[in-house]
């Protein structure tokens, strides 16, 4: 969180002359949300070879480390062998996707990701169905440790912690994003 300091400067009007008042008011702005831990280098590969994910999903999955890559930071994520899996599984009702990180100290070593088949997934944004880039984008920004927020000016951001199905929205980067990855990876 982000603490500004807000001032409103109001004018009354009173009589014998106007009155500028400036209250100081505090306030929180949720424009991303830091985990605290982060990879020693700047960039990682994930790998997203194995057999339980559908060849349909390769390239969303790796269309999801687009925007982030396109980002003024200096981290990247690639594809290739890894220890970073990438994987689908059905672990029931609950969450569509789990990202697991792994940490020494404040140094990430392992990050995972699993999509949930208990859900219907497409690659396309299809009505009813959850779009696979749409929660990869999401995911790789967990591989960041960039937290889920659940505020209401946060709904537009990739990394707003709830998902509708044929939502894309989150294929795309908001400045608050960006905000994250460049205060995290300068």
């Amino acid at each position: 969180m982000l603490r500004n300091t807000l001032i409103l400067k109001k004018m009354f009007s009173f009589g014998f002359g106007t009155m500028l008042l400036v209250l100081m008011i505090p306030s929180f702005v949720s424009a991303y949300s830091y985990a605290g831990v982060k990879w020693s280098t700047n960039g990682t590969t994930a790998d997203f070879g194995s057999p339980s994910i559908p060849s349909s999903w390769i390239t969303p999955i790796a269309q999801g480390m687009t925007p982030w890559n396109g980002a003024s930071s200096p981290f990247t994520f690639s594809a290739g062998t890894s220890n970073n899996d990438i994987t689908v599984s059905n672990f029931g009702a609950g969450a569509l996707a789990l990202t697991t990180v792994t940490s020494s100290g404040s140094t990430i070593t392992d990050t995972d990701l699993v999509f949930n088949s208990y859900y219907s997934w497409s690659t396309s944004g299809a009505p009813g169905l959850y779009d696979v880039q749409n929660v990869a984008t999401h995911e790789f920004g967990h591989f960041l440790m960039l937290n889920d927020l659940y505020g209401g000016g946060d709904t537009e951001k990739t990394m707003y912690g709830y998902v509708g199905t044929g939502e894309t929205k989150k294929r795309t980067l908001v400045a608050d994003d960006l905000s994250g990855i460049n205060a995290v990876y300068p």
